[in-house]
């Protein structure tokens, strides 16, 4: 952590801090000071979760040091409602169990930000690993999470989608950013250009991946239905017969130019009415076009590859 980040209470001024309600115990060993609220807390409950806070003291100290009623004291340069939010962690065992299956993704990524921010900065390994393991079952880094998140119908909401851009980014967590960006494909034009939370590197990555996506889409996912082609071994001739091209009219195209998907696992392989070894070198090509589209996924937004993601999230 940065010495920056840490700053000693100044003594002889005016400043009015405030004592927390729920977390300052009159048997706390140390005094966290953040935003003029001063937490008094336990040493060693933050020094068992924290290499950072258990290095703070442990160096001796000057015989003149900062106190806050009778504590050592330090003013952390952070958020109080991220600091409370960790508080309520360490202090309740059983403070992630109020995430349900059904909670609403605008709920989960505010109820884990805070911990997640302040458990990054700190080096709170435990606390870290069990936000990002929160959000990655919504988030996946693997095409098999994705065909799960997909098989239990998540609603991704776009406001709530582009929070967890931003946040990946501060916190170091780049695995949920190539399945973010993609949904962020889906939101409109309009929408993203006017959206107040993303960058505008971002919202220009989300403009270009929405059109490379198509072109996945055309050519590797679902190229069948756009332009079939049939097997080499078919002898019904399949080509000549086929009506899923024409069926498609040119709104159909467009809808799914607006909102290319070209992961989604297409299943409707009777109503193609062809032949059975058409079918299969169809269902052939979509499944690896699938993971064609997977593996080329974070390239698509300059996110590098799979394996340079998991080398930055594991820095």
């Amino acid at each position: 952590m940065d010495g920056s980040s840490l700053t000693r209470p100044k003594s002889g001024t005016d400043t009015i801090i405030v004592r927390h309600p729920d977390f300052y115990f009159s048997d706390g060993s140390v005094v966290i000071i953040v935003e003029k609220t001063a937490f008094r807390v336990h040493q060693s409950v933050l020094a068992r979760h924290s290499e950072v806070f258990k290095g703070m003291w442990d160096v001796p100290q000057p015989q003149k040091t900062d106190t806050y009623d009778g504590c050592p004291s330090v003013v952390l340069q952070d958020s109080v409602n991220d600091f409370v939010d960790v508080m309520r962690v360490l202090y309740d065992a059983f403070h992630f169990d109020k995430i349900r299956p059904d909670t609403s993704l605008s709920h989960l990524i505010t109820f884990i930000s805070g911990i997640l921010r302040i458990s990054t900065k700190y080096n709170m390994q435990q606390l870290r690993n069990k936000c990002i393991a929160i959000i990655q079952d919504k988030f996946p880094s693997s095409l098999r999470g994705c065909d799960d998140v997909l098989t239990r119908g998540i609603q991704y909401v776009p406001s709530e989608i582009v929070r967890i851009i931003p946040l990946a980014r501060e916190t170091t967590v780049p695995k949920v950013l190539p399945w973010a960006f993609y949904l962020c494909a889906h939101i409109s034009v309009d929408e993203i250009l006017s959206n107040t939370v993303l960058s505008w590197k971002d919202k220009s990555l989300c403009l270009a991946g929405k059109e490379r996506l198509w072109e996945l889409q055309k050519k590797e996912t679902h190229s069948f239905l756009l332009d079939f082609k049939q097997a080499p071994t078919c002898t019904t001739g399949c080509q000549a017969r086929v009506m899923v091209p024409r069926q498609l009219k040119l709104s159909d195209i467009e809808s799914l130019r607006i909102n290319p998907h070209p992961l989604e696992e297409y299943t409707d392989w009777k109503s193609l009415m062809i032949c059975i070894k058409c079918q299969a070198m169809v269902e052939a090509q979509h499944r690896e076009g699938r993971e064609k589209v997977w593996q080329k996924l974070p390239s698509l937004f300059h996110l590098g590859t799979w394996e340079d993601i998991n080398k930055d999230q594991s820095c």
